[in-house]
Formats: C-alpha cells, structure tokens, sequence
C-alpha cells in the first residue's frame, strides 16, 4: 500500500533560518511542499521518511536565501495491483461504489466489478447483491449501502494531468489520482458476508480440538 520514493529536490532557507537546525528546518519545507499532495505517476505523498543527502548551499546575490539540494525519501501512498484492501462505503450510484480509507476517498468500484449478480435500486442508490441461496429458493438481497466497511482488490491506479483552476464541480469529476478496484471475487465485498462463516469455521475447529 506504501512505497518509499526516492526524490530530489531543492530547499529554500531563508537568513532566520540558518542557525536553526538544517535537517529540521527542511524536512518540514519537504512536508509543507509534498505532503497531501499527489505526484503524478507516483502517488500520494504523506511525509518524509529520512533525508538522505544534503548538498552545499548556493546563495544568489540580491536574495540572501540558501538554495540548498537534498536528496530525500518520501512515503507515498500507491497500492500494488492485486492488493486487497479495506475500506469503507461513502457513495453510490449507477454507475458503482466509491470507497473511503479515511485518508483517500478517490477509489471506486464500477458497477461490472461488483459481485455477480448485482442490482441497483434507483430509488434508494444502492447497491445489492443478489445472493443465490437454495435451490428453489428466491436469492438474498446482500446490500453494499453507504457506512458498511467491504474489502476491494486493486486493479489500477490512474493518473491524470488536472488543470488547476477547475471549480468545484470539476474536481469531484477529475481527479488527478483514482484507484480502480474490484470486489467480484470471492471474499472480497462487505466483510460481514463473510463473517459468520469464519466464525461457523474457527467454532468447528475448537470442538475438534476438545
């Protein structure tokens, strides 16, 4: 789910900064500059990790400022393809599921990688699955509403170029960073279908074991 990147890149220092401590006083340039922001084809950065080279200071005349190079590692949030995760429901409607992990709330699920067979409910916009029971028997309605924590593997992380001055429209619709994820397979979806199971499992494995 996380990476460490190695980057480059140079500091700016300014004159009441230099009796301070130098690695100190860049690590927090580093986050102020990096942090919460998305590298495009990287990922998601979230805070320095170490910084490991620090070059010579230049100072331009007429600025009074140390242009200081710094070769450092950043943590940055891309999760690997076939990663499975956990995260929780935050929205619903024809066309899918859109997850949230707290921090990043740009991963959705379209509506062909949810379990098979799925329906969606135009008058509530959600979404459920059509759970096949005994033979005879009408299928379960599994529901994937809003609030319900399901587990998703990944299947792509998509960069785009996203121009700065879009409205607030703009932005929900492009997005400078989206994970595509699946939850058709087995296991994946809301963690409670699967729950009971698990529990039916271990119970079996403790009479064995008495």
């Amino acid at each position: 789910m996380f990476v460490l990147a190695v980057m480059k890149d140079t500091i700016l220092i300014r004159p009441h900064e230099f009796a301070k401590n130098v690695e100190e006083t860049i690590e927090r340039r580093l986050n102020n500059r990096l942090a919460n922001k998305v590298v495009p084809g990287l990922g998601l950065c979230i805070a320095v990790y170490d910084i490991l080279e620090i070059g010579q200071s230049t100072l331009i005349p007429g600025d009074g400022c140390g242009h200081t190079s710094v070769k450092f590692r950043f943590m940055v949030f891309r999760p690997f393809k076939d990663e499975v995760i956990e995260a929780k429901v935050v929205g619903s409607n024809k066309e899918g599921l859109t997850l949230s992990i707290q921090f990043f709330e740009d991963i959705f699920v379209p509506a062909d990688k949810l379990p098979t067979p799925s329906a969606f409910e135009a008058a509530e916009q959600i979404w459920h699955w059509q759970y096949a029971t005994e033979e005879g028997q009408p299928p379960v309605k599994l529901y994937m509403d809003p609030g319900k924590i399901v587990r998703f593997k990944v299947v792509d992380n998509i960069f785009k170029d996203v121009r700065p001055d879009l409205s607030e429209e703009e932005k929900r619709r492009e997005k400078s960073f989206e994970i595509i994820g699946a939850m058709n397979e087995t296991g994946l979806g809301c963690l409670a279908w699967w729950q009971s199971g698990q529990n039916e499992e271990e119970e079996e494995e403790d009479e064995g074991d008495e």
